[in-house]
């Protein structure tokens, strides 16, 4: 056990900006990542840990075993909450991976408050980032923008320290060292989004292009990331807000286009408006023209609104 548990480290490096003595929350599902991620932090000697983890009852007795299951392997450090979701998705009327993740969040801030631990530890791995980067492409979200390792939320921090690793390397980590771990079964069912792609999509891109597609779609994220990161150096020596936090318009259309339509997305961002798409950034262009309607709406019931030369929040 002794070498495997040497050849395991090696697979899967600690990051150096996570830190043993700090203590973390770490959301679990029970699949094999989030399991993964539970015995690679005790094994690289991060012993300040709370683990949380949401019983969504979708799936009858299934969601019962894999919170037992987690009961027993963590006992007094883990935290569970239970959501029907697919009552929450109808009763607010959404999808049900939109109010799975909309009720995850709301679970992990309860968490935090309850701790007073605010950043937290996810599974997400390269594959997982693949699939966002597609997902964001497909729908005209953002580009090939994909997760970031480190993602603030409000009062919240997201920490993924798996983000680089691919799925077959935790696959070899949880066979080297025989880790037991729960199969969602719903990963398989067409229902969601995210499944196709992962299960129909990718597998048959990889096979008409005759390679693995992964790498060449984070590779072209990792593009996107510098060209981003490059856009805000620039960005951050242009004073666009005036002393009230609205973005000045002279000074916004004296940018050249692909920077004012960054300028915006990063001022929505800012102000938490959710589920942004190239088209809000779009219109949200159109309107900085004095000629065009004043305001438009925004995701999450806020208005963006043009007056006297700024762009501004309201209700």
């Amino acid at each position: 056990m002794a070498a495997l548990h040497g050849i395991s480290k090696a697979m899967i490096p600690p990051p150096k900006w996570l830190d043993p003595e700090e203590r973390y929350l770490v959301g679990i599902s029970g699949g094999r990542d989030s399991i993964a991620l539970h015995h690679w932090l005790v094994e690289n000697g991060f012993h300040k840990i709370i683990y949380c983890h949401l019983n969504h009852e979708l799936r009858e007795n299934e969601s019962d075993d894999d919170e037992k299951f987690l009961r027993n392997l963590l006992g007094k450090d883990l935290i569970v909450g239970r959501v029907n979701v697919a009552k929450m998705a109808r009763r607010e009327n959404l999808s049900l991976e939109t109010a799975a993740r909309e009720a995850r969040h709301r679970f992990f801030q309860k968490c935090a408050t309850q701790t007073e631990i605010n950043h937290i530890l996810l599974a997400h791995h390269a594959d997982d980032q693949a699939e966002t980067v597609l997902f964001n492409l497909l729908r005209g979200a953002a580009g090939l923008k994909g997760m970031k390792t480190r993602q603030e939320l409000g009062p919240l921090t997201f920490l993924r320290p798996f983000l680089e690793v691919r799925r077959k390397t935790i696959n070899q980590y949880l066979s080297n060292l025989n880790h037991s771990f729960r199969d969602d079964s719903s990963n398989l069912e067409p229902f969601a989004t995210r499944n196709r792609l992962r299960n129909e999509v990718i597998p048959l891109l990889s096979d008409i292009m005759k390679r693995d597609i992964t790498t060449n779609i984070l590779r072209a994220s990792d593009h996107h990331r510098e060209l981003e990161n490059a856009a805000d150096i620039y960005l951050s020596g242009v004073e666009i807000l005036d002393p009230q936090g609205r973005i000045h318009l002279p000074t916004l259309r004296s940018l050249p286009q692909a920077l004012q339509k960054r300028s915006i997305h990063q001022f929505l961002s800012s102000h938490q408006i959710p589920n942004l798409t190239s088209a809000h950034i779009d219109q949200a262009l159109t309107i900085t023209n004095p000629d065009a309607s004043p305001s438009m709406n925004l995701p999450g019931g806020q208005r963006l609104r043009r007056k006297e030369a700024r762009l501004f929040i309201s209700s």
